[in-house]
């Protein structure tokens, strides 16, 4: 019964394509190359999307304590009149005179669905021209009422302020930053929290950083799914258990949570326990591509023919390359 269920509700989700190069190429305009100098003269680089009439938004760590900021584009260079800074959630929005540049279109988060394809776009790499990288959502991770997204389109050094899209080319959120290791995570701040700084925040002139970002604070103060990082990269079960249990507590309808703390018992070898919380996980999400590979080599050990195969039929569709990792 449970896997004509999932199949079912998978089945039912909405398909997605890749972007046209129309759409890639047409909100080039708007991603911007920003530098900055510090107080002994180094030059950094990051980037930036235009965001409204005359506004830039980047990460704050970009701009971050800077004795210059200038923009770049069309072979000039702008210097930003005021600025915005929300420094916990690590967004900036420069202020700017005479930037003839059309604005991106602002996109929701609420709307995103995982295993949707998505692309950024931004100056990494310190590129000449911004570069485009393409992947799908990963997952969402609730702070402070809004979506931090994770996903598969990599970015490098100078991303950070650029711009992540939908296929339709609207502005779902900020590449922000990375988790450590070979294999890394790409996170983006929402697209929601430029949307409450254009219209609540204050022109200030001052560069001088007064809080640190959420992803850099001591790591007790980290969202718990950064306190997950090191824990599962090291193999250290019971310490995962530990923090999914705490992140449960905290907001106990968290589906990420309940993931998390599926996948420790798995490794604990707690197997009942483990499916139980990944049948929940899946069927209120059914495009969660984790829990269905966690499900597949749950599946494996059992023997279950018949249920590897509906696993594999709903991996191949939503990510076949996990399908290597169950073998």
């Amino acid at each position: 019964m449970y896997r004509l269920v999932f199949l079912f509700l998978f089945i039912s989700a909405p398909a997605f394509s890749f972007p046209t190069d129309d759409v890639t190429f047409g909100i080039s305009p708007a991603i911007v190359k920003v530098h900055v100098v510090d107080k002994i003269g180094n030059h950094g680089v990051g980037s930036g999307i235009v965001v409204a009439e005359n506004q830039v938004a980047t990460n704050c760590h970009v701009v971050a304590n800077a004795q210059g900021v200038q923009i770049g584009k069309f072979g000039e260079a702008f210097s930003p009149t005021g600025m915005k800074a929300d420094w916990r959630h690590d967004l900036c929005i420069l202020q700017f005179k005479f930037l003839d540049v059309k604005p991106v279109t602002l996109g929701d988060t609420k709307k995103l669905t995982y295993e949707q394809s998505v692309f950024s776009k931004s100056f990494g790499g310190n590129a000449i021209k911004p570069i485009v990288s393409f992947g799908s959502i990963k997952a969402l991770y609730t702070l402070d009422n809004e979506n931090i997204i994770q996903s598969s389109a990599g970015f490098a050094m100078g991303a950070s302020g650029g711009g992540l899209f939908d296929d339709d080319g609207r502005l779902i959120g900020l590449t922000t930053f990375k988790s450590p290791g070979r294999h890394a995570y790409y996170y983006s701040i929402p697209v929601e929290w430029i949307k409450n700084l254009m219209r609540q925040g204050k022109d200030i002139q001052l560069t001088a950083q007064t809080e640190l970002p959420f992803w850099d604070a001591p790591i007790e103060k980290r969202p718990f799914f950064m306190q997950t990082y090191d824990a599962a990269r090291e193999s250290q079960w019971d310490r995962l258990k530990e923090i999914a249990a705490l992140w449960l507590k905290n907001e106990p309808q968290s589906n990420e949570a309940l993931f998390t703390d599926a996948i420790a018992r798995f490794e604990l070898k707690d197997y009942e326990i483990s499916k139980k919380e990944l049948n929940d996980v899946v069927k209120k999400n059914p495009r969660h591509a984790q829990a269905q590979l966690y499900l597949l080599k749950l599946a494996k050990l059992n023997h279950d023919e018949n249920e590897t195969h509906a696993i594999e039929n709903v991996l191949s569709q939503l990510d076949e390359s996990l399908l290597k990792e169950a073998q």
